[in-house]
C-alpha cells in the first residue's frame, strides 16, 4: 500500500530520536521506498523557512540546508505535483472553512494517486474522505 507523507511526519522524522518512541518505531519499520511527498509539502517547508529567517536565521539555514540535500534528494523520484487535475479535486473536497488548504491540496494528491495519507492530524483528513494512519498511535 503506497503511502503519502503529511508535513507534520516530514518534518517529525527530521529529528527523529526527539519524537515519542512510538513514533521511532514507526518509521524505523516503515518502508519508505513506498511513501511519496507532495510538492505541498515543499512548498511548507519553504515557507518554514522563510517565517523562521526572520525570527532565528541560524535554525532556518540549517532547515535548508536539510529541505536541498535531504528531503529533495531522497524523495528525488518520489515528489508529486500539486497540477490541474488535483486543484480541480482539491476544489471538490468539503474543508471546514470551505477554502483550500495545503491540507486540503495533499489530501487530494492522495485521492487522485490512491493513496494512505501517514499524519499526525487525522481529524484534518479524515471528513475529506482520504484513508489515513497516524504513526504516533499505530499499532502494526
Amino acid at each position: 500500500m503506497p503511502f503519502l507523507l503529511d508535513t507534520n511526519v516530514v518534518s517529525a522524522a527530521r529529528r527523529l530520536k526527539k519524537q515519542a518512541a512510538d513514533f521511532q518505531n514507526f518509521m524505523e519499520t516503515f518502508p519508505m521506498n513506498d511513501a511519496f511527498i507532495s510538492a505541498v509539502t515543499i512548498m511548507e517547508v519553504q515557507f518554514g523557512i522563510q517565517q523562521e529567517s526572520k525570527k532565528d536565521p541560524e535554525f532556518a539555514a540549517n532547515l535548508a540546508r536539510w529541505l536541498q540535500s535531504h528531503l529533495l534528494v531522497d524523495f528525488s523520484d518520489r515528489i508529486l505535483p500539486f497540477d490541474k487535475a488535483i486543484a480541480l479535486r482539491t476544489g471538490t473536497l468539503p474543508t471546514p472553512d470551505k477554502r483550500p488548504s495545503p491540507d486540503a491540496m495533499i489530501a487530494a494528491t492522495a485521492l487522485h494517486h490512491g493513496l494512505t495519507v501517514v499524519t499526525r492530524n487525522i481529524s484534518d483528513f479524515e471528513p475529506l474522505g482520504v484513508p489515513c494512519l497516524n504513526p504516533w498511535t499505530f499499532q502494526g
